[in-house]
């Protein structure tokens, strides 16, 4: 155990600035960078007596670094609106009238009206929730790519009925923090 943890530190020291620096070659987020860096260092210490006996640790490091972004850029995903939609719609709404709450609740029955309630519990427990999509895929009994063209034609299915208010706000603010930063 002893040697498990002297080998750890050793490790930890002489390839942390490495790794940081991989990881930020890949993201800009400080504190996503941050934070990927010290899940690779765990999965390494879970890992410590298979890494003792690795022919290349620093590559297991990057490799293991590499799936984290890919994993964190996943779930940024989920979370980014599609910038076209939002700011083609946000240049044909009224921005005088903002959306009440009355609008806000009749939107939520629109996209009920539109999806299933088994369509709606997958993209809930999908984006509200955070299930991964290799979690929602092995509940659905179905492959992962299986499972993303689904949650892609459920966001097609939204967008083809219907145009969000809170969506248009949504895109309001990103129109104006582009003007402000003078991307247009």
């Amino acid at each position: 155990m002893k040697e498990n943890m002297d080998f750890f530190e050793k490790l930890y020291c002489s390839e942390y600035d490495n790794i940081k620096r991989y990881v930020r070659r890949m993201i800009t987020d400080g504190n996503a960078i941050e934070d990927i860096v010290q899940e690779t260092f765990f999965e390494a210490y879970r890992k410590t007596s298979f890494l003792r006996n690795h022919p290349n640790v620093p590559g297991w490091l990057r490799v293991t670094a590499k799936n984290k972004i890919m994993k964190w850029e996943e779930k940024q995903k989920k979370y980014s609106l599609e910038a076209d939609f939002v700011l083609q719609n946000a240049e044909s709404f009224d921005w005088e009238t903002s959306p009440d709450d009355f609008k806000m609740v009749e939107a939520y029955c629109t996209v009920r009206k539109v999806l299933s309630d088994e369509e709606l519990d997958i993209l809930r427990s999908y984006y509200e929730y955070g299930y991964t999509s290799q979690e929602m895929s092995s509940r659905l009994g179905i492959t992962e790519t299986c499972f993303k063209v689904r949650v892609l034609r459920m966001k097609q299915k939204i967008k083809n009925s219907l145009q969000l208010p809170l969506f248009v706000c949504t895109g309001k603010l990103i129109l104006e923090i582009l003007k402000f930063i003078g991307e247009i």
